[in-house]
């Protein structure tokens, strides 16, 4: 059984999908207008960083959910995620730690690449001979 998941293409998507899908939706609240302006303040981010952060989050969230430039925006997600840890989580408990984990799937992801179904995956078919 577990030789089926081994470079199985439904394993790295819904895999890449679960990784990312926080960032994604945490991207998503620049629509709603939910963006923690004031609790980034707090520890001393201007507000337009905070604006960056949220874009990044939602463009390189996509990008790995659909798969376009996949290791480009993992690596992308890795520096903010990083940032993320030791602005916000500094204290070194358990929030820090999650962070530090999801970088290390990150990096697995920008290692590996996004797997077949993806659009990286489609165009490297459609290059090789």
């Amino acid at each position: 059984m577990l030789d089926q998941l081994q470079n199985s293409r439904y394993a790295l998507l819904i895999g890449r999908i679960l990784l990312v899908f926080i960032y994604f939706k945490g991207g998503l609240s620049l629509a709603t207008g939910a963006v923690p302006i004031d609790f980034a303040a707090a520890k001393g981010i201007p507000g337009v960083l905070v604006w960056i952060g949220f874009i990044i989050k939602f463009l390189a969230g996509l990008a790995v959910i659909v798969g376009y430039q996949t290791r480009i925006a993992a690596l992308a997600l890795v520096g903010f995620t990083l940032l993320t840890a030791f602005i916000f989580h500094g204290d070194f408990g358990n929030a820090f730690w999650k962070e530090i984990s999801m970088i290390g799937g990150l990096l697995v992801l920008a290692a590996t690449g996004p797997g077949e179904l993806s659009v990286d995956g489609t165009m490297q078919q459609r290059t090789e001979p």
